[in-house]
């Protein structure tokens, strides 16, 4: 698709996204009437919406849902406080009368967003929310990624089987669903593999000096280190675990291992992060050769001029999901969008779902990465 095209795609969205200071940014003229949208992202990760975008994009160009363009009305929660996400669900649902909900991003904030959307009965799909926890408030939400409880076991068994590591040590952001989450689920599934985690260490959110935790690592000279945290946090972490330098029994450096929430431009780009040779994994690889995978970032890359991270492509994935549900329901009531999203089947976009569990959660691949001279590559997809 040629950059002309695909821009001009892109302005025939319908669009209003609000960032936390409540100041409008209204990209397209809004015809009525329209079939209204929610979506919340919180922290950072500024271009998961651009994946939303995409998806709205491509339905109004197909006429939109029974005759009306979807509106997709966004905010951005950059300070990443929880309360404020969910005076964020709510003024969605009331105030903007959304029919349904994209996201939150992060498990702590979709995990008391759930409620809401559940009190209301307004369908939500989740984006990069991996807890499992998150779809507990009730049968009106579901996720749209993969779950800490295979992504855990996912690293753990490659850290084991395929980089023959015998010991590890955990470092964990405390006070986080999310974080605390993935480190319990990879230790647990670690150790039942026959590894041995030698030390685990905590961290509060802000700190930026782990030399402590990192010592007490240091002197148990794990093979790997697991690192829950976020960009800076991983960041930091692995510049000091370096300069101590962290190392294994024989001598060597220790591998570092992450989850999903290494996935970041921002950390790729951290010239103070040591994260070569690091291993972690993700929901989609860029370098995917399935044809819908490959559409959807040929088609990012032409009009965003950068290439999809995982976060994005769950994004995208879960307006399609909503979509599909919704032609499928033939209606815009919440009870039978939320009856066709737990129906969904083999589901093909820049992801895949083979189905939801009782639990509204997917079954759908993992991919590993690695870094290797400063960039992210593709190691290998993990199927469930």
């Amino acid at each position: 698709m040629q950059k002309s095209i695909a821009t001009l795609c892109l302005s025939l969205l319908v669009l209003t996204f609000i960032g936390c200071d409540n100041v409008k940014r209204v990209l397209a003229p809004t015809p009525e009437p329209t079939v209204k949208i929610g979506f919340i992202v919180a922290g950072q990760r500024v271009t998961y919406p651009n994946g939303a975008e995409m998806a709205v994009t491509e339905i109004n160009q197909q006429g939109g849902l029974f005759g009306m363009q979807v509106e997709l009305i966004g905010h951005i929660n950059k300070e990443a406080v929880p309360e404020v996400s969910v005076q964020l669900a709510e003024s969605l649902i009331v105030e903007d009368e959304i029919v349904a909900l994209i996201g939150p991003n992060r498990s702590s904030h979709a995990a008391v967003v759930g409620p809401v959307a559940q009190k209301h009965r307004i369908p939500m799909v989740t984006t990069t929310a991996t807890n499992p926890n998150v779809t507990q408030a009730g049968d009106f939400v579901f996720m749209a990624s993969f779950t800490d409880s295979f992504q855990g076991a996912v690293m753990a068994q490659f850290a084991k089987m395929e980089l023959g590591i015998s010991t590890a040590a955990i470092i964990t952001r405390s006070g986080d669903l999310y974080t605390e989450g993935i480190s319990e689920f990879f230790a647990s599934n670690f150790t039942s593999l026959g590894g041995n985690v030698v030390a685990q260490a905590s961290f509060d959110s802000g700190t930026t000096d782990f030399s402590e935790q990192l010592t007490q690592i240091a002197e148990m000279k794990p093979d790997a280190l697991f690192t829950a945290g976020f960009v800076q946090d991983i960041a930091d972490i692995t510049q000091q675990a370096r300069a101590i330098p962290l190392q294994n029994a024989a001598g060597e450096p220790t591998v570092f291992l992450g989850a999903d929430s290494w996935d970041s431009t921002l950390l790729f780009n951290d010239e103070s992060a040591e994260i070569e040779g690091s291993y972690f994994s993700g929901h989609f690889s860029p370098d995917t050769n399935e044809p819908n995978a490959r559409a959807f970032v040929d088609t990012y890359m032409s009009v965003y001029e950068s290439t999809p991270t995982g976060g994005v492509a769950v994004s995208y994935d879960a307006v399609k999901l909503l979509f599909e549900a919704i032609e499928r329901a033939g209606s815009l009531e919440p009870d039978a969008i939320r009856e066709q999203l737990a129906a969904t089947e083999n589901y093909i976009g820049a992801t895949n779902i083979a189905r939801y569990n009782e639990n509204r959660q997917p079954t759908k691949s993992a991919v590993i990465f690695t870094i290797k001279d400063g960039e992210k590559q593709f190691y290998q997809q993990i199927d469930p």
